[in-house]
């Protein structure tokens, strides 16, 4: 649904209109590389087609959450939403944003962006102007002989002084006794003193990070430990996602992101054929338990394959054995 509130678009180019513009840009998802220019005073993120930016991730709540413009800014409000909203690495209730924030819905990443465009033919007016004071000079020295044969007479004796200075430099070069002028250091100490000092508080800010991410991380993998030894397997697989989120490059969560993709796999393709016997030996409302437990794994994932897969083997189930309603039911 097509939203007044904001201009949708892919083009990444800066804006040429004058003036601040507010950009929303997804960088992750279904819909990776949308670009939200933000009109409103008050937009919904959410999963409903009826929102402002509609968030495509099966974490999302159908009203996620809100973005009120403030000032020269906007905040971002939770709506209650089951699973809540991450800023940068901070899980927050409201947040102001500033230029480049990271808004986290699920495993959805939003930047948010302030883009000034400043008025270009202000600074060549200004320009122009004193080119039109110069050739207002130029034409007052025409109509007047008397002040340019003063002018060229001034600048005569500029040019003598000058030279006389370059005279005074030059003896005073060939007569110095050839000892090498030092410069002072203390100066110069100052200086690298100073940078040392700098560079040794951005490497302790630095370790603050890394050490806090860290902690963030090792939180998250042992959420995701927890689901996978309980084969909560779309949940383990949720919490790794996030791990890699904060960390890309990171190692455990990569490995096991894979593990638990793999083990739903098996686990999936075990349920499909567990099922097939059970309809071979004529059982089908065994076999429809079956594809129901296969729906609960994936429930988070309705566009995949094997949950549409699922869905209608219990369909053809029911239309073919005339099974009743609650004999069926999945949840």
């Amino acid at each position: 649904m097509k939203s007044q509130n904001v201009r949708l678009t892919r083009d990444l180019k800066k804006p040429e209109a004058v003036g601040t513009h507010y950009r929303i840009l997804c960088m992750t998802g279904k819909n990776k590389g949308l670009v939200y220019y933000l009109r409103g005073k008050r937009l919904v993120l959410g999963r409903t087609e009826a929102a402002d930016i509609q968030v495509l991730d099966a974490k999302s709540s159908r009203e996620h959450a809100e973005l009120t413009r403030f000032g020269d800014s906007y905040i971002v409000t939770d709506l209650g939403s089951q699973n809540g909203i991450i800023v940068n690495d901070l899980k927050v209730n409201q947040h102001k944003l500033s230029d480049s924030d990271k808004i986290i819905i699920g495993q959805t990443v939003y930047k948010f962006n302030i883009i000034v465009v400043k008025n270009e033919l202000l600074d060549l007016d200004n320009n122009d102007d004193e080119d039109d004071e110069d050739e207002e000079d130029d034409e007052e020295e025409v109509s007047s002989p008397k002040k340019k044969k003063a002018k060229d007479e001034a600048a005569a004796k500029k040019k003598k002084l000058i030279y006389g200075l370059v005279i005074v430099g030059l003896l005073f070069v060939f007569l110095d006794d050839g000892e090498e002028v030092k410069a002072p250091k203390k100066k110069a100490t100052v200086i690298a003193t100073e940078d040392k000092s700098l560079a040794t508080d951005l490497k302790k800010r630095n370790q603050n990070y890394d050490k806090e991410t860290e902690e963030k991380i090792g939180t998250i993998l042992h959420r995701g430990f927890r689901e996978l030894r309980e084969k909560n397997y779309i949940r383990a697989i949720e919490e790794f996602s996030l791990a890699l989120i904060l960390s890309p490059n990171h190692g455990r969560a990569s490995a096991y992101l894979e593990k638990s993709k793999m083990l739903l796999d098996e686990e999936v393709k075990s349920q499909f054929n567990k099922a097939k016997r059970e309809i071979d030996s004529l059982k089908f409302k065994k076999a429809v338990r079956i594809y129901c437990s296969i729906v609960r794994y994936l429930q988070e994932r309705p566009e995949d394959e094997r949950y549409k897969r699922a869905q209608k083997e219990i369909d053809i189930i029911v239309e073919e054995q005339g099974l009743r309603a609650d004999e069926v039911k999945c949840f």
